[in-house]
């Protein structure tokens, strides 16, 4: 768990800049490209998605630390469990509206 807190945040960062690179390149982002509104909804769904997850999903994930605990709280392990659901649920559903912008970002 120690090393996700690192790795994730950074590798997160990285694809949404490299992301923005490559389609800056490739001209993609100025405003008369065909994908050019695609690719603006794609950096949102995946901004959404990079808060969600290092918002919600990371904090969730180190507070079952109270697991750990002798005597755990089963109220404060409900309530973030309940929220980690919630918020998978909702990054999954993002995910597949990602897989929809990039199917049309490719055959446009």
């Amino acid at each position: 768990m120690p090393k996700m807190l690192l790795i994730m945040p950074t590798v997160v960062t990285m694809t949404l800049g490299s992301g923005f690179q490559i389609a800056r390149k490739l001209g993609d982002l100025n405003q008369c490209s065909a994908t050019h509104g695609w690719l603006i909804a794609s950096f949102v769904v995946v901004g959404i998605m990079t808060v969600i997850a290092l918002g919600v999903l990371e904090p969730a994930n180190i507070g079952l630390f109270e697991l750990k605990k002798e005597h755990p709280n089963g109220m404060v392990i409900g309530k973030l469990m309940r929220r980690f659901i919630y918020a998978a649920g909702i990054t999954g559903a993002m995910q597949i509206f990602t897989l929809v912008i990039m199917t049309r970002v490719a055959t446009s």
